[in-house]
């Protein structure tokens, strides 16, 4: 019986960035579609890393409307509102065009807490943050809503512990130098996935691509190909200090520069 195989995929994201969560749903239907076709078991262990697109939000939660139409004009940014709901509807989201926004370094704290003393956890822990946000429309840095998903997790025995915990200034500083390894790696959009260390892709691509990335990535692994490869460019958002602008061109935007360990040509 053939040994069963791990994929690793480090996933660095921003829970503000609605592609960050269209692409985590893209790949975990692409691996659920490649598993029907690939006869060799194989399981997927994922990594959340964290992403801050814009570091001058607050805490202070406003109107996701209010700050869309300040950045992009109201015209504008109700076209991007109707883009992104007809992209979560394709995959099964009914994604929530408005409610309050505020920064998520406190959901990447969490994240990170739950890295540390539950990995099993982490996954569940993100998604849930990001269906906290995007479908729920609950801002980021809503404490109760951050220690009951502790709670469901095991992270902490009750509501109370969670905001607790939340008071005080744990992971914080590992957060932030997460922040500053992004920076260095050269990631300036997000989502941004890394498979084995070696195979970088950037962005919400859809389901179909990333069954394609998955069945590269094994073929590869299978012939011992070590040599690093940079994979296409799909819908993100980027980081461009204050700002936050949203993608939602029909097309790939233009590559985002990539680590140094999958600069590697195709």
């Amino acid at each position: 019986m053939a040994a069963t195989r791990t994929l690793k995929v480090d996933v660095t994201s921003d829970y503000l960035c609605p592609f960050c969560l269209l692409g985590m749903r893209q790949l975990e239907l692409a691996i659920q579609k490649y598993s029907e076709r690939e006869p060799e078991p194989f399981n997927v262990e994922i990594c959340m890393r964290p992403f801050q697109l814009n570091g001058l939000i607050s805490e202070t939660p406003m109107q996701r409307s209010e700050y869309g139409e300040k950045k992009f004009g109201a015209d504008r940014w109700n076209c991007v509102c109707d883009s992104l709901a007809a992209k979560f509807k394709s995959v099964g989201i009914d994604y929530k065009t408005d409610g309050a926004m505020s920064q998520s370094h406190l959901a990447h704290r969490l994240t990170e807490y739950a890295g540390q003393v539950k990995p099993a956890s982490q996954l569940g822990v993100s998604m849930d943050i990001f269906n906290l946000y995007h479908v729920k429309g609950v801002h980021l840095s809503d404490r109760d809503g951050l220690a009951e998903i502790g709670v469901k997790h095991g992270l902490f025995p009750n509501k109370e512990s969670g905001l607790a915990w939340l008071a005080s200034s744990a992971c914080d500083l590992e957060v932030k130098k997460q922040y500053q390894t992004a920076q260095r790696m050269g990631i300036t959009g997000v989502p941004f996935f890394v498979f084995q260390d070696k195979y970088a892709a950037s962005g919400a691509m859809g389901v179909d691509e990333f069954v394609e990335i998955l069945a590269d990535i094994n073929k590869r692994e299978k012939d011992h190909r070590s040599s690093p490869l940079v994979f296409q460019t799909g819908e993100q958002c980027v980081q461009t200090g204050e700002q936050c602008p949203i993608q939602t061109g029909g097309g790939h935007l233009p590559p985002t520069p990539q680590p140094a360990a999958a600069t590697a040509a195709r």
